[in-house]
């Protein structure tokens, strides 16, 4: 919030307060009298122009209570001819109501804005009116892995043996009986004492991560509301109801088949009111344990005190958040860049990230980033205008959102870091270096970019399907890729890339496909050497110099290279044209021979003589021993994190992290393999990758097909490595 006199903020406070209490006598006499839907509108009204001074404030932790207090009211005018039940909206609405002027006098005083600490009345209040938790946009706690492992029970003796679907169509009565009674406040403990039942079996029976891990936590929650460790809210109700949904879900699919789709944005939730819950009994503190939460969601006594008071939550937490963020914005403005290089044809292939765009407006509403959030929104309505056809998707409209984006995410660490930070407190003087690094990060990422539509051109040129746009535009991406460098100070790196753009001329025009044997493949070799540099530089490892050596090596070499003579015909002069062509007599007998009905060649078929070069060469020729060695190395240090990383994301689909490691391992193989000359293997790593890129962008959903096909390539790549170690398949 920026510095307004004490006095102004005064006024304004007491504005506020008596307009929130003109809107809270409003709902009170509409509870009183509730034919009267003026009331309603006066207080929704009252909201609104609360909402649009705390949002001229900048005061946006309090904004985003108000716009939900806003939707609720709303809410309760349009079902209010229906007649439907409205006390939990009621309730949640008059509980905001009295936190709110609460919350308002705290942060006017000089606490800190952050609409984190109400994430349960939010909640409360999305959930009154059916819409998505809060918590299942925001992630919070993205990609959280448990130690804890499944370890199904045998029947009992005299116990009828049942498979676990059949076991879920038995035990789903039991739960809605619990559920609806508990839900309705009949025989609350005895109620809960069922559900806390049907959990502990489903969680006794499982076999598969994904299964147990749900009802584990489940049960976790259910003992927090016996020993009143949680309140039995709206959002709570809600998320126990999705739990009848989910044992539906596992005996109409399978366990199998469930597990390949497990509910990770509901475990999500649940693993926050764990997190949050004021009891400790034994499955809270075991889940707490086991997720790590403590970390991340602190508990303890002083913590509460400070959350009370709106202090910041965990250095922890932030972190989590701002490389939840980071990563998808980073998807969104990938995928924008896809589109736009594949001629912007099918708006709809842009959906999903306009569902990705909101959650991450909702994660910097909940951390009080309401510009920022504000930002993002925008972008999200003129995507949405794009898929839904209103708005034309062109090419310079997307440049403007994924710049929108990026200025989004440069913003994003300094805001954070503002958040855990005491007011007046200073930066660490290793602030400056922390801004470089970003600025690097972002410049290599284009740069990255860059040289990837520039390869891409010379794929298309190559095989002859580049236009003349494309035979422009490729030394513009090479003059921005080499200012890039050149602006972080690159200057090596500067001339590896204008040797590069040296040799690509000769290739990059019209006529220009007939090189000398090797001459792409060597220019090749030099490209991926410098994108393995950047790449590199971007994780923020050191300079690796002997990736230019490699580049510099490889152009050196295409330098002394001739270019191949452009074959000339001796001019005709014109009576030439007037000439009879004849036929020699013995072509005119042989053209009198050929029989046009023939179909067959008497004869066998010839056969090629084994020999070196009809075998797939696991080297290029020009590879270098000593570096080969080291490469075989290193691939059977990656080869031991693939084999032991896949099998756990092969088990259980929540493990993202192993397939993250798993991908980093192929993307290893393939820039190392291509720069030492491994071609099968770095081929073979790169359409790994690829894949698993898809994967991990849910590009692709996990399916039985893509598992099999990633199992037979972990399998295959043993045998790889040692026919680049033997020469022998």
């Amino acid at each position: 919030m920026p510095e307004v006199a004490s006095q102004t903020l005064d006024i304004v406070g007491r504005e506020l307060n008596t307009t929130l209490a003109e809107a809270r006598t409003a709902l009170e006499n509409y509870v009183e009298q509730p034919d009267n839907v003026s009331l309603l509108e006066r207080c929704a009204q009252e909201l609104h122009q609360v909402q649009g001074v705390l949002r001229l404030l900048e005061i946006y932790g309090a904004a985003l209570l108000a716009e939900e207090m806003e939707q609720v009211a709303s809410y309760l005018l349009a079902t209010a001819t229906e007649r439907k039940s409205q006390a939990e909206s009621l309730d949640a609405l008059m509980r905001a109501m009295v936190q709110l002027p609460s919350y308002l006098e705290r942060v006017l005083a000089g606490g800190r804005d952050l609409a984190l600490v109400l994430l349960p009345l939010l909640n409360d209040l999305r959930a009154v009116r059916g819409s998505a938790l809060l918590s299942e946009g925001t992630l919070l706690l993205l990609n959280l892995k448990s130690d804890k492992q499944a370890q199904p029970l045998a029947a009992a003796p005299g116990e009828r043996p049942l498979t676990v679907e059949q076991w879920a169509r038995r035990l789903r009565s039991r739960y809605q009986v619990g559920l609806i009674g508990w839900i309705r406040g009949e025989r609350i403990q005895q109620n809960l004492d069922i559900l806390a039942a049907v959990a502990q079996k489903l969680e006794q029976i499982a076999t598969r991560q994904p299964l147990f891990q749900l009802w584990w936590v489940i049960g976790a929650v259910i003992e927090a509301l016996k020993e009143n460790g949680l309140e039995g809210g709206v959002s709570v109700k809600r998320l126990l109801g999705l739990g009848d949904r989910e044992i539906r879900r596992l005996f109409e699919q399978g366990e199998a088949r469930y597990s390949q789709a497990p509910a990770v944005e509901l475990l999500n939730n649940l693993l926050y009111y764990v997190g949050r819950a004021e009891s400790s009994g034994p499955r809270v503190t075991a889940v707490r344990a086991s997720f790590r939460l403590s970390e991340l969601l602190p508990v303890d006594e002083s913590i509460e005190q400070e959350r009370e008071n709106l202090s910041a939550p965990s250095v922890k937490l932030m972190q989590t958040v701002a490389a939840a963020i980071r990563e998808d914005l980073s998807k969104v403005k990938d995928v924008l860049d896809i589109f736009v290089r594949r001629g912007a044809a099918q708006p709809q292939e842009l959906s999903p990230q306009v569902e990705l765009l909101r959650k991450i407006g909702d994660t910097l509403g909940v951390l009080g980033l309401g510009d920022l959030r504000t930002s993002v929104q925008a972008q999200t309505e003129r995507l949405q205008k794009i898929v839904a056809g209103t708005l034309k998707a062109s090419e310079a409209l997307l440049v403007e959102i994924a710049a929108a984006l990026i200025g989004v995410e440069d913003q994003l660490d300094d805001r954070l870091v503002g958040l855990i930070l005491p007011r007046g407190g200073e930066l660490p003087e290793q602030s400056g270096d922390s801004e470089f690094q970003q600025v690097q990060a972002a410049v290599l990422r284009e740069c990255i970019l860059n040289l990837a539509r520039v390869k891409e051109a010379v794929t298309q040129n190559a095989g002859g399907t580049l236009d003349a746009s494309g035979l422009d535009s490729w030394q513009e991406l090479m003059r921005g890729l080499k200012a890039g460098l050149l602006m972080l100070g690159k200057a090596r790196a500067v001339e590896v890339i204008e040797a590069i753009t040296t040799q690509l001329k000769r290739v990059m025009q019209p006529g220009g496909h007939g090189q000398p044997p090797g001459f792409m493949d060597r220019l090749a070799d030099s490209i991926v050497s410098v994108e393995y540099y950047m790449e590199t530089l971007q994780a923020g490892r050191s300079d690796p110099w002997y990736m230019l050596d490699n580049a510099q090596a490889c152009v050196q070499s295409l330098e002394l290279q001739p270019s191949p003579a452009v074959p000339t015909v001796a001019p005709l002069e014109p009576a030439a044209f007037q000439r009879t062509l004849q036929l020699p007599s013995a072509l005119a007998d042989a053209a009198d021979m050929f029989d046009p009905t023939a179909t067959a060649v008497e004869g066998a078929a010839p056969t090629l003589a084994g020999s070196r070069s009809a075998k797939v060469a696991a080297l290029a020729e020009h590879a270098d021993p000593e570096l080969v060695k080291l490469f075989t190395e290193e691939a059977h240090e990656e080869l031991a994190k693939i084999q032991r990383c896949f099998p756990v994301w092969d088990h259980n689909p929540l493990e993202r992290e192993s397939l993250i490691t798993v991908r980093r391992s192929f993307h290893t193989l393939k820039g190392s393999g291509r720069m030492v000359g491994a071609r099968d293997l770095s081929e073979f790593a790169w359409s790994v990758e690829n894949l698993l890129n898809r994967v991990l962008d849910n590009t692709l959903t996990r399916t039985q097909a893509i598992l099999e096909v990633l199992r037979q390539a972990v399998s295959a790549l043993p045998g790889l490595i040692q026919h680049l170690e033997t020469g022998r398949p």
